[in-house]
């Protein structure tokens, strides 16, 4: 068997055998999705981390909050409600114009929260008609909801399904919570593999380009990927992801402390080679967090943390005023009137002043501070396309509403001089861009 070709993504010949089921349209919208085809590099995703509950649990996972130091699905730095995924969209689909496609993994499961995915999805939808959507799940509820995902447009849809023998499942799965009652065992894994299997079949019925995730177990799961593969193939799905366990003890799964190892290359490479004699293969997927931003080939990084290798661009905020010098960073945010915007260089590795941004004040004085929160929003959303905001103090609220919308407030270097501050910024935005390069060329 040739390994290239069946451990291919939707190109070249295996883009032949699948094009043929797929109207034009359907292909364009396969094509402008990075998860779906690997040619789809260009194109950025966002996830909107809202949905923190699960119905299930796993072996391999660990949902961790508040967290902006580990890259792995299931892992976020914030949560956000239906508003706020709106407000971060908008800020940034500012600066990253290429993006593409909007979807909910996490993180804990899309349809565990069905109230705050749909109140998501329509918000976004509503907003920009033409973002592709598309949400992850473990398929528990998933034959509940698909006249809703139709109904919403959500596009794509992707299914972990990890095997389809009890047997197996219940050494993956030590408990599935359906209809109120918390199921263990075999009678659990039963249970969520017939629910699966009937949401992607009634998914794919329906419409919905529907990828397959799998995660590879060695000693568990490893020796029955294809069966896997042939099973979810009869049923409709179109691409198979197959990822290796992350199981550093770290992370803090079961799996990791109980010492299951994951999957070495090879491993890893034979599981694709026997999935790809039934069906198309992706084989770039970044195992993403429930907050990533940015192209796959940017790595996946996290909405709100320093790790900005995923945008194009990078650009930094100073507070100023009009009868300020601009050479120090010296003005407390609710005093400021206007606003220099630098865009980093990488290739020169600095900062270059691109324009200076008049705007109101968002408080003229501790017994003055203006109480109406839409002008204050104005203010906001006049730095909302930047990434870092440099002042000398700043306030909790207007902290947490920067956060919000996808601006880092930076107060570090009070007092210190602009000239500094880019430097020091540029040096630490080079270090993550090289660390972003080692990690692609290693990978």
């Amino acid at each position: 068997m040739d390994t290239k070709k069946s451990t291919s993504a939707i190109e070249g010949e295996d883009a032949a055998k699948v094009s043929h089921f797929f109207r034009k349209e359907v292909q364009e919208k396969i094509a402008q999705h990075p998860c779906y085809s690997k040619n789809a590099h260009k194109y950025a995703r966002m996830h909107l981390p809202v949905a923190p509950a699960c119905n299930i649990q796993c072996n391999y996972c660990n949902r961790k909050y508040d967290c902006s130091n580990e890259s792995r699905p299931g892992v976020v730095s914030n949560l956000v409600d239906p508003n706020g995924a709106l407000k971060h969209f908008r800020a940034v689909k500012k600066r990253v114009p290429n993006l593409s496609v909007v979807g909910i993994a996490g993180p804990g499961d899309a349809l565990a929260n069905p109230k705050a995915t749909f109140a998501s999805l329509k918000l976004i939808k509503a907003e920009d008609p033409e973002a592709q959507l598309c949400i992850s799940t473990n398929g528990l509820a998933l034959v509940d909801y698909i006249d809703e995902l139709v109904e919403v447009g959500v596009n794509h849809l992707t299914i972990t399904i990890n095997c389809i023998d009890p047997e197996i499942g219940a050494k993956i799965y030590p408990w599935v919570f359906f209809n109120n009652k918390r199921l263990r065992g075999i009678e659990a894994a039963e249970t969520l593999i017939s629910r699966q299997l009937d949401g992607l079949a009634a998914a794919s019925e329906a419409g919905l380009l529907v990828k397959v995730n799998t995660v590879l177990i060695p000693g568990v799961n490893d020796h029955h990927i294809e069966t896997v593969s042939e099973a979810v193939n009869r049923r409709g799905a179109m691409l198979h992801n197959i990822m290796p366990l992350i199981s550093e003890a770290e992370h803090g799964t079961y799996f990791g402390l109980t010492g299951q190892r994951g999957p070495t290359d090879e491993e890893l490479n034979t599981a694709r080679v026997q999935s790809g004699s039934n069906m198309a293969q992706m084989t770039h997927c970044q195992q993403c967090r429930a907050d990533a931003v940015g192209t796959l080939d940017g790595g996946c990084s996290s909405s709100t943390s320093d790790s900005d290798s995923c945008d194009a661009t990078y650009k930094v905020a100073v507070a100023n005023t009009a009868d300020s010098g601009l050479d120090l960073i010296q003005t407390h945010f609710g005093h400021a009137d206007q606003f220099s915007i630098y865009h980093y260089s990488a290739e020169d590795n600095t900062f270059i002043h691109k324009e200076t941004r008049v705007a109101s004040k968002y408080c003229s004085g501790s017994s003055e501070c203006i109480d109406d929160e839409e002008f204050k929003q104005l203010l906001i959303d006049s730095v909302a396309d930047c990434d870092e905001l440099l002042c000398s103090r700043m306030g909790i609220s207007p902290w947490r509403k920067l956060e919000k919308a996808g601006v880092t407030p930076n107060v570090d270097f009070a007092f210190q001089t602009v000239e500094h501050a880019l430097n020091e910024i540029a040096n630490r935005r080079q270090a993550i861009l090289a660390t972003a390069k080692a990690h692609k060329e290693t990978a």
